[in-house]
């Protein structure tokens, strides 16, 4: 049951950060968390926050030692699918494309899930949890910089305008 209140949490969050942004009026505050525009990069963001969010509540409340590992295996596994699916929706996908973006985004939420669910009682070697510590740190600064300093490589280029992040 874990997995669907995760899956559900996720799904709800990053549905209504697609929204954030604008509904704040440009709030530069909000452009950190929520999508700013259309780019494959800001699509992500919108499982990276709640994934930051419910892993952190998570880890305070039942505080589990594997919380470094589980992190970092959810948001490689969020970015790796959306930028996959992206790939597969562009190149294939001529019609409805919309729709397909949408799936992808629920699809990966509930992979996520399932990854934390596996994860959630799993022993973690002390070097490994270690390490991850590092690379979810090295994680959370390029989700707080890359909206408003995006580097000038596709999945951060906004489909629709051209522009990359907030400016």
């Amino acid at each position: 049951m874990e997995i669907l209140y995760t899956f559900i949490i996720i799904s709800i969050l990053g549905t209504l950060l697609h929204f954030t942004y604008n509904l704040s009026n440009k709030n530069i505050a909000f452009a950190i968390f929520s999508a700013v525009n259309e780019s494959v990069w800001e699509h992500i963001k919108l499982l990276l926050t709640p994934i930051f969010l419910v892993s952190t509540i998570k880890y305070v409340l039942q505080n589990q030692n594997n919380y470094f590992i589980r992190l970092f295996l959810m948001l490689i596994t969020s970015i790796l699918l959306i930028i996959i699916f992206e790939y597969l929706i562009t190149k294939y996908m001529k019609k409805y494309k919309a729709i397909f973006y949408i799936l992808s985004f629920y699809v990966t939420a509930f992979v996520v899930a399932l990854i934390e669910y596996i994860f959630i009682n799993i022993k973690p070697l002390y070097f490994l949890n270690k390490i991850s510590i590092f690379l979810c740190l090295i994680m959370f600064i390029m989700y707080l910089t890359f909206t408003i300093f995006p580097p000038k490589c596709r999945i951060f280029k906004d489909p629709l305008t051209g522009k990359y992040g907030i400016f």
